[in-house]
């Protein structure tokens, strides 16, 4: 099961990877009126009461719920002392793709993957990928890529920019900021035939094939991988996170698009903010 902060829209995190989810049946609508059966109850009919629902993952399979959790509860398990939501995950079907999924939601939303036993709840940390990529129908020129950028990695050295040339449109680049202590941020403009499913569910013009990714190369990949990383990486991701986002927040001012980031979600302008508040705490 996974348990969300309490009114999350499920709806809208599923159809950013299953852009057809839908409620087959929606939360706290009661089933449709049954007849009785027998000769004494006829014309009579009983209704179940309002109930749980079913999300429709594209026909695949069906997450059931919300069931409310209550904050002491949830804090039994883990899980930050506030009311929570619990939706029942199927283990088939989907299967990896579910799991994927609820786990991404879960670190979207500062949620938790709980056993169906609810036992202690792992919660995925929300700042484990600081990756953002923009998904423009503008590509900025090479040449004004450096200047553009540069701005918004403070206290890092700037490396040149890379380009591909394309003989039949913009050229392609990179960049790379090295930091002393914290690794690489890399920016990296490619055009892509292959885009985020949750782009399926925006209007056509508020995004494009211009691939914009923003990447942290810490000093030790390693740590990327696992769910508690050391105390350096930490710090050193909280120093990062605020150029990351004013790069991605200069690119999207620049050239307009949508915000997605590596678990397949849309960053609002406002987010992007936000993370640079958050991060410099």
């Amino acid at each position: 099961m996974i348990a969300l902060p309490r009114g999350t829209d499920v709806l809208a995190l599923a159809t950013a990877w299953f852009p057809a989810a839908r409620w087959s049946r929606e939360p706290g609508r009661a089933a449709a009126a049954r007849p009785m059966a027998g000769a004494r109850f006829r014309g009579m009919a009983v209704t179940t009461a309002p109930g749980p629902g079913l999300l429709d993952l594209d026909g695949a399979a069906e997450v059931v719920g919300p069931f409310p959790l209550a904050a002491a509860v949830a804090r039994a398990v883990g899980l930050p002392p506030r009311e929570s939501d619990l939706y029942g995950v199927p283990v088939t079907g989907l299967g990896d793709v579910a799991a994927g999924w609820a786990t991404a939601v879960a670190r979207r939303t500062g949620g938790a993957i709980l056993p169906a036993d609810r036992s202690r709840a792992l919660v995925p940390d929300p700042h484990a990928s600081v990756d953002l990529t923009l998904w423009s129908p503008v590509p900025v020129p090479p040449r004004d890529a450096l200047p553009l950028l540069r701005p918004s990695l403070s206290g890092s050295r700037v490396g040149p920019v890379e380009t591909a040339g394309r003989p039949d449109g913009p050229a392609e680049f990179s960049l790379t900021a090295s930091y002393e202590y914290d690794g690489q941020v890399v920016v990296r403009c490619a055009r892509s035939h292959e885009v985020p499913a949750v782009l399926s569910t925006l209007d056509w013009r508020a995004h494009g094939p211009w691939a914009y990714r923003v990447s942290w190369l810490p000093p030790d990949p390693v740590e990327l991988e696992v769910e508690q990383p050391s105390q350096l990486h930490v710090i050193a991701r909280q120093r990062v996170t605020p150029g990351i986002c004013r790069v991605v927040a200069t690119l999207w001012r620049t050239a307009g698009g949508t915000v997605v980031d590596a678990g397949g979600f849309v960053v609002t302008p406002e987010e992007l903010d936000e993370r640079v508040r958050t991060a410099r705490r």
